[in-house]
Parts: C-alpha cells; sequence; structure tokens
C-alpha cells in the first residue's frame, strides 16, 4: 500500500492549508504513518497533471487518485471500514457534512462579510512564497478588493467575527471535542482553520480564556504534535522572516 499526499505549499515550504489538513488529521485517525507529503504551489499545478483539475488535497492510493478533504475523509472511511471510524456511520456523517457546511460559512470570501479569511488575509499573503504572491493577489483581489484594505483592523474583524463560533464554544463547554470524548474527523474540519490561522499570523484569531482556545491546544498535541510541530514551522518561518516585503 502506497500513499501519496500532495498538498499546498507557501513559503520555506509551509504546509498551511486548512484543507491539507483535514486531510493528514483523517490519515493520522485511520492509522496511516507512512505516507508520502508532495508540496504544491499555487503557481504551479503540474505535480498533480495527472488528476486533469487543480483542486488540492489530491491523495493517491496506490493507481487511484481522489481530491476534495471530503471526498478524501469519505474514500478513507469507505475503503479502510476496519481502522478507526472518521465519521461514525451514516447518521454521524450527515452530521459531518453539515460541521463542513457551516465552516465554509465561517470563511468569509466576501468584502464586507467578514470570516476568518478576512481577518488574516494580509498575514496570509506575506506568508506566500514569494513567487505565488501576484497569482494569489489577483485571484483573491476578485473576491475581496485589494488586499491592502485588510492590512489593519484585525481587532474590530476579530471582534464581528468571534460570536459566530457560539455553536463550537457552547459545545465544548460540555466535551472535549467536538465528536465528544474523542476526536473524529467533525474536529479535523474544523481545527484545520485554526491550524492555518495560527501558521500565517501572530494574531490571536481566539482568545485564551474562551473555551475553543483549550480545544484547540488538545487538537494540536494529537497523534505525536503533529499539528504543534506545522504550527511552529510557521512561527518559525515568520521569526527568520520580519521584514518579508510584497
Amino acid at each position: 500500500m502506497t500513499i501519496t499526499l500532495y498538498e499546498l505549499a507557501g513559503a520555506g515550504d509551509i504546509r498551511h492549508s486548512p484543507y491539507c489538513w483535514r486531510t493528514l488529521m483523517a490519515l493520522k485517525h485511520k492509522g496511516f504513518d507512512d505516507f508520502e507529503r508532495v508540496p504544491v504551489y499555487f503557481r504551479d499545478r503540474s505535480p498533480i497533471a495527472f488528476s486533469g483539475q487543480t483542486n488540492i488535497p489530491v491523495l493517491v492510493d496506490s493507481e487511484r487518485w481522489i481530491n476534495d478533504s471530503w471526498g478524501i475523509a469519505c474514500y478513507l472511511e469507505d475503503t479502510y471500514p476496519d481502522r478507526p471510524s472518521l465519521l461514525g456511520g451514516d447518521v454521524g456523517r450527515a452530521e459531518s457534512y453539515f460541521v463542513h457546511a457551516w465552516v465554509e460559512t465561517l470563511l468569509g470570501w466576501k468584502a464586507g462579510q467578514p470570516g476568518y479569511f478576512e481577518i488574516l488575509v494580509w498575514d496570509a499573503f506575506e506568508h506566500l512564497d514569494p513567487a505565488d504572491k501576484d497569482w494569489w493577489r489577483r485571484d483573491r483581489e476578485v473576491l475581496l478588493g485589494p488586499l491592502e484594505n485588510y492590512r489593519d483592523g484585525k481587532q474590530q474583524r476579530a471582534d464581528e467575527f468571534r460570536p459566530k463560533l457560539e455553536p463550537l464554544r457552547q459545545t465544548l463547554l460540555n466535551q472535549p471535542f467536538l465528536c465528544g470524548n474523542s476526536p473524529a474527523y467533525a474536529d479535523y474540519i474544523v481545527i484545520g482553520d485554526f491550524i492555518w490561522a495560527r501558521m500565517v499570523s501572530e494574531f490571536e484569531l481566539i482568545e485564551r480564556d474562551d473555551p475553543i482556545h483549550d480545544w484547540i491546544e488538545r487538537m494540536l498535541d494529537l497523534y505525536d504534535g503533529l499539528a504543534r510541530a506545522g504550527v511552529e514551522a510557521g512561527a518559525a518561518w515568520r521569526r527568520s522572516n520580519p521584514s518579508i516585503q510584497e
């Protein structure tokens, strides 16, 4: 069995895509440890040309390829039912898809509809490989307008955004994980976004006295600290490049 995961990479080979992190955590949950991680950059999707499309992540399992984090999760669940369940049966799959759809509404792709992406879009821009910046700017400005509009004002946008997380907050006041006493795919859907936030910015999207913060810390420690190592790599890159310019 040979599994390869093609995932987005930024400057310093930092793997910050929230969708790719969902898949990384799903693979670990299913007990896969020996898989290859291949970087793909925004400007150059040639490594996944074999798939005939440009969406990432792409998972290759022997001779079969699957793209889209949700599609990959369903594939892993259906193909490896003897391994720990990601989705918990038909009801759990449906509920996990609800979480998937809810998180997409939190993203905030449109200007004037604050989401976590608007809060940190400038920081994310600075975190890119320099060769990707022109492509990324053109692509994102179609949706959001000039990126410079998001250079300041993080705190105000964060204050407007945090109440949207109340369903997550209330759930975590009563149980350690979204899925109960142990994590599963609904947790991985949500944590991917917070891993991205921590990798691209020093800004505290979630305040330390928020129960969501404690859940994030628990999630970062899973699988021998896989996600925490990614966050620390992002922080190390920022410290070594304090004056990254457009």
